[in-house]
């Protein structure tokens, strides 16, 4: 093909691609492609519209998600950290009491007296044989060397103590120490904690598993369990490990109305529970009626539980409406539980109102156990002159507030047509952050005011 051929294609080429411009099209062509590019930028548009708006809702969605998991994760980490607090303070209590339990122990049974002595002691009692001047330690001995953790003693709580350990089960029981018991004390499943008072703080008690993983393994050197001078009376006694659900509160006589109609209730169904009635019949249901709360006239059909409860509270007429809700709440579940001890009631108690080792250890009035704040507990009992139930219980019933950000109505729901507090509610109260207290309460009680503002 030569140069002028080449040439003679290459503008027809250009012209055949020239066609297709505007200025080769008829009016209505032009309208039409403007038509179609239009409609064709309008559908790009929203397009573009659709897919931003579905993008921007999953990011919204995914921050959602995000918040969520972040609290969740929040949560978790002050539940870990709580936990964690808490065990160290029951590894450090049980360690404190084991070597103080050995050390008084050994002072007992091992005599001020020089090494070498001990030593010659340690070599005739394992031959079978015993020194000049001395005597074989009998049981009766080593139980009486014993005596300041199985007798009375100052701050020490008498009564039956039931333990268990594996298979095998263990029982104490105290020598009388001269203090006249109280007869609602003497109820079955009473069992107390021998704890000193210098032993005594304010952490609610764990669940026995704690317990167990924190108590020293027993030693098992062939000479172990024998008294000598070297070796404690108790060295190879499995570990006390007690049933935390059972072990109740040690209370005094009635101090006050409240007390009297409070420990007349619990040994009556107490009384009932021995004579082989049902627990449903005795401490009602689990979720109990507040309908007698609001009408007076109600108190007889419900469940005596919910009435006398009913009837308690509507002697404090300056008490806010939700508050009434929330102090019924908390002596309920602590009726229910002194009544009937089981692990079910103890864990349905918010973990602050468990009983502190200083209501186990230290007798007292039973209305200081619906109070909600551990610590202030441990104060009332150990100030009991300080704090009478006629000066304290006419601040804290006006000055106490949970805090409930709704209508009183909305803190309750039906169940099976019967008024019931709504598990809304149940959450808030259980929070121990939304009691508070107001100034008016802080400047009659600046101890305990302290000791609330710690929890908050």
């Amino acid at each position: 093909m030569t140069e002028s051929d080449s040439g003679d294609i290459a503008p027809s080429t250009s012209a055949r691609k020239r066609v297709r411009t505007v200025s080769n099209l008829t009016e209505e062509q032009i309208q039409h492609k403007r038509n179609v590019d239009r409609r064709a930028q309008r559908a790009f548009r929203q397009r573009t519209k659709d897919c931003i708006s579905k993008l921007e809702e999953q990011f919204g969605q995914l921050q959602e998600t995000c918040c969520e998991k972040e609290q969740e994760l929040q949560s978790v980490r002050e539940h870990n950290k709580a936990l964690l607090q808490c065990l160290e303070t029951v590894i450090d209590l049980v360690s404190s009491t084991v070597g103080q339990f050995r050390d008084d122990a050994n002072t007992t049974v091992i005599p001020g007296s020089c090494s070498h002595a001990l030593h010659a002691k340690v070599g005739h009692l394992r031959d079978g044989t015993h020194p000049p001047g001395t005597e074989k330690i009998t049981g009766a001995e080593q139980t009486a060397s014993m005596s300041p953790y199985l007798s009375s003693h100052d701050g020490h709580v008498t009564g039956r103590v039931s333990f268990e350990t594996g298979n095998a089960t263990y029982q104490v029981s105290p020598a009388a120490s001269g203090r006249s018991e109280d007869s609602h004390n003497a109820q079955p499943g009473s069992h107390q904690l021998p704890v000193s008072t210098s032993d005594v703080s304010s952490f609610s008690l764990l669940d026995v598993q704690i317990a167990q993983s924190a108590m020293p393994e027993p030693h098992t050197e062939p000479f172990a369990a024998m008294p000598t001078p070297c070796s404690t009376a108790m060295a190879n006694t499995p570990p006390y490990v007690p049933q935390i659900a059972t072990v109740l509160p040690s209370h005094f006589p009635s101090t006050c109305p409240l007390d009297e109609i409070l420990l007349d209730f619990l040994s009556s169904r107490r009384d009932m529970l021995s004579k082989g009635v049902s627990l449903e019949s005795v401490a009602g249901p689990e979720k109990p009626t507040v309908k007698a709360l609001f009408t007076a006239e109600l108190a007889t059909p419900v469940h005596p539980l919910s009435g006398i409860m009913s009837r308690v509270l509507s002697t404090f007429p300056c008490v806010g409406e939700p508050e009434k809700l929330a102090f019924f709440y908390l002596m309920c579940q602590t009726m229910r539980w002194q009544i009937s001890p089981t692990k079910e009631n103890y864990f349905a108690m918010p973990t602050w109102l468990r009983p502190t080792v200083t209501q186990i250890a230290v007798p007292h009035a039973i209305w200081i156990d619906n109070i909600p704040w551990p610590s202030v507990r441990d104060v009332l009992i150990e100030n009991a002159d300080k704090y009478p139930f006629e000066v304290f219980s006419e601040q804290y019933s006006q000055r106490v507030t949970v805090n409930w950000p709704f209508d009183v109505l909305d803190a309750v729901s039906d169940l099976d047509n019967e008024a019931v507090l709504h598990s809304i509610f149940e959450k808030h109260i259980r929070n121990l952050k939304n009691w508070t207290v107001s100034a008016e309460f802080r400047g009659c009680f600046p101890e305990v005011a302290s000791l609330i503002s710690s929890c908050e």
